[in-house]
Order: C-alpha cells, then sequence, then structure tokens
C-alpha cells in the first residue's frame, strides 16, 4: 500500500511540472506539408489535345507549301537576277511568288516577345511567314517595284495554352485563338494627290502602253 501511495505522488508531482511550464516549452511536432512541383502533361498528351483541336492544318499546310530548307533558305528579298540562276531550278511556291515569303524558324531565339516560340504554349514552336521584300517583284524582268507592298496574310488557328492551375500534380491546359501570318501578298501603296486625297488605286496597276 505505500508503495501505491508513493508512486500516486510521483505521478502527481510530474502532472505539476508540467502543467506549470510555459507553453512554449512544450513543442508538438509538426507535420511540414510537401509542396509537390507541378509537371507539364506528356508530350504524347499535348499532341493528341492538339491534334483534335487542329486536325493537322497547321502542320498539313507548312508541308504543302515546300518551303526552301532552312540551311539553303536566302533571307534576302530576290533579285532579278534569280531568273537566270534558277530558270532551270524548280523554287518552292514560297519563292516564286511576287510577294516570296520565308519562315521564321531561324529567327525564333532572337525573338523574345514572338510567337515563334513559346514554352507555355503547345505547340511551342510556330512556323510565321515574314517578306523579303518591300515591294513585290512585279517588274518586266521580276524587279522589285516599290509602287506596290508586300504584306503578310493571317489565318485564324488554335493553339494550346498553359493555365495557372494544377491538376493531379500536372499542368492544365486551355485552348486559345490567334492569328499567324502564313505567307504574303501584294497590295497597292496608297498614293496621295497633291491636294492630299488618296489617289485611285486602280492607276497603280495600269500598264506603262496606257494613258488615262
Amino acid at each position: 500500500m505505500p508503495h501505491q501511495i508513493t508512486l500516486l505522488l510521483l505521478l502527481l508531482h510530474v502532472a505539476l511540472m508540467l502543467h506549470s511550464l510555459p507553453a512554449e516549452a512544450v513543442r508538438v511536432r509538426k507535420k511540414v506539408p510537401r509542396t509537390r512541383s507541378c509537371l507539364d502533361l506528356p508530350e504524347e498528351i499535348l499532341e493528341q489535345m492538339f491534334g483534335r483541336l487542329s486536325v493537322g492544318v497547321m502542320s498539313a499546310f507548312h508541308h504543302a507549301l515546300q518551303l526552301e530548307p532552312r540551311d539553303k533558305l536566302n533571307l534576302t528579298c530576290p533579285t532579278a537576277a534569280r531568273d537566270a540562276a534558277d530558270g532551270k531550278a524548280r523554287l518552292p511556291v514560297n519563292l516564286l511568288s511576287i510577294s516570296p515569303w520565308a519562315d521564321s524558324f531561324l529567327l525564333k531565339r532572337r525573338r523574345v516577345n514572338g510567337i515563334s516560340y513559346d514554352p507555355a504554349r503547345y505547340p511551342r514552336y510556330i512556323p510565321e511567314a515574314y517578306c523579303l521584300c518591300q515591294g513585290c517583284l512585279a517588274g518586266p524582268h521580276g524587279e522589285d517595284r516599290r509602287r506596290l507592298r508586300s504584306t503578310p496574310v493571317f489565318a485564324p488557328s488554335v493553339v494550346l495554352r498553359r493555365t495557372g492551375s494544377c491538376a493531379g500534380g500536372r499542368h492544365s491546359y486551355a485552348e486559345v485563338y490567334v492569328s499567324i501570318p502564313v505567307g504574303c501578298t501584294c497590295v497597292p501603296r496608297l498614293e496621295k494627290d497633291p491636294d492630299g486625297r488618296a489617289a485611285n488605286q486602280i492607276n497603280t496597276f495600269q500598264s506603262p502602253g496606257r494613258s488615262n
């Protein structure tokens, strides 16, 4: 019996000591939540999602043009001498045009704010057309006519844009519609009469042998 009383007194003493300690002294270990990084979707999944949206329109368009290989691409406006040098060669469609253009894959690393490369978009690389000439190769011998102007032609397309949400440890994507330059065309420059009014654009295409 005395041993039981001694044990009870000892337990009571320990309980009083713990109760008298400040709250800061009693530390309870809490589990630190583990932050999981949000990973990107697998390339195969992104390709399937994009394929259902675009049905391969952009890829088919780019291959149908038979663009010049990038290592052989001339990034300057062709001259009239190209007829003699390339007369027997089979030029791609983009270089046969009087408003020749090329794609901007070569410039994707230089264009920080452009649409050519975006790591938060799928596809991350998109070929953009840019005009090689300021005017149009509409002269009798294919020379550059500055009375005409080469301008980009835009086509609507759809891309996948990464959102800020993370589902199941993976980034979420949403479809976004954009306009992409796919080629170039030739348009007349607006000329002004002495009184400041715009001249008739039909006169721009008037042949040299005709008079008003």
